[in-house]
């Protein structure tokens, strides 16, 4: 990736500083077909192609500057635009951050720490399109297991330094000041890396927006391990949702994702993953969502590279066995960083 000194400013931070800062210019542009088919009860209408083109660009802004006593501000904005939003630009991330010793934190409306720190046990991270069907997101089924993390949403975090192998992170989010939006997220993760293997587990806690006590928890356990260019991921989610005034869970959604990557050479990589989604109790117990992912990465030439995805993703309705759907995405996407 490129970086581009445009201009260095003389601040003053706590201690003094020591090293001027530059402001770095960098981006990148993705531009993807897909090819979308919708079966079952959300079956596609008559004469929809379903096949797209779009695109993605982002320039990000960022710089930093260093103390005499050895402490370090950095911040960044994103700037994004794409074809959905008829090509206007606008802020996609925008973040503050200090760092030192003592580990990093950071502030803004960005992807949090939590969500930084969990890819490892996750096939969310990999995947270009992921798994899910109309009616597996509409009973709130997931793709993938990881805890919540909403990027557009204000939120400061801190993240220690490794300690023996150990690490951990925490992340609050505001939804705002509202009297519907009490839905703040909590959420917090231990990792600890073996040489081998990786461990972790993390937990988010979603408070009900209109403060009801219909609150949310969850949880994500998983490893991670490579060994001769093979890569295996797995993960282990679940979604409670308790009941208002102290009543009886109305859901508890259990997920569990794997994600297997082989490096073919240098430049090319295979993954699989798969998905299994079931809600355990409540009006949808039984309700199950299956998907698999087969994906080809290829560098082309540093910064640019080719992504071919194929998704499969089946719903069954326990209530009504013939009231399920399914999905299939083929998507190529080609992506240049500057």
């Amino acid at each position: 990736m490129r970086k581009v000194l445009l201009t260095t400013t003389a601040l003053v931070a706590l201690g003094g500083v020591s090293t001027a800062s530059a402001i770095e210019v960098s981006g990148g542009y993705n531009f993807d077909y897909r090819d979308t088919s919708n079966t079952g009860v959300s079956a596609d209408a008559a004469n929809v192609s379903g096949n797209t083109m779009g695109s993605d660009g982002n320039i990000d802004f960022s710089g930093s500057v260093t103390t005499d006593a050895g402490l370090t501000f950095g911040g960044m904005i994103r700037i994004e635009t794409n074809n959905t939003t008829g090509r206007t630009a606008a802020i996609e991330d925008q973040g503050a951050y200090i760092s030192g010793d003592f580990g990093y934190i950071m502030m803004g409306q960005t992807d949090g720490i939590v969500d930084g720190m969990d890819n490892f046990m996750t096939s969310g991270n990999v995947q270009e399109v992921g798994n899910t069907t109309t009616r597996a997101t509409a009973v709130g089924l997931n793709g993938s297991s990881n805890v919540s993390d909403n990027e557009a949403t204000g939120k400061i975090g801190y993240r220690s330094p490794e300690v023996s192998g150990f690490q951990i992170g925490v992340s609050h989010e505001d939804a705002g000041s509202a009297a519907t939006a009490n839905n703040d997220l909590t959420s917090w993760i231990v990792t600890y890396d073996l040489g081998v293997a990786k461990l972790g587990y993390a937990q988010a806690k979603i408070k009900n927006a209109s403060n009801t006590g219909a609150d949310v928890t969850q949880t994500h356990y998983g490893a991670s391990t490579s060994m001769a260019g093979i890569g295996l991921n797995v993960g282990f989610g679940t979604d409670k949702t308790a009941g208002a005034a102290g009543a009886a869970d109305t859901s508890k959604i259990d997920t569990v994702d794997f994600e297997l990557t082989y490096d073919v050479s240098d430049a090319a990589s295979l993954y699989i993953t798969t998905v299994k989604s079931e809600e355990k109790t409540g009006t949808n117990a039984g309700d199950k969502l299956d998907g698999q992912s087969y994906g080809l990465s290829y560098s082309i030439a540093p910064g640019a590279s080719l992504l071919l995805e194929y998704t499969s993703s089946d719903y069954e309705d326990a209530t009504v066995n013939t009231n399920g759907d399914g999905r299939t995405t083929t998507a190529v996407s080609l992506n240049v960083s500057f």
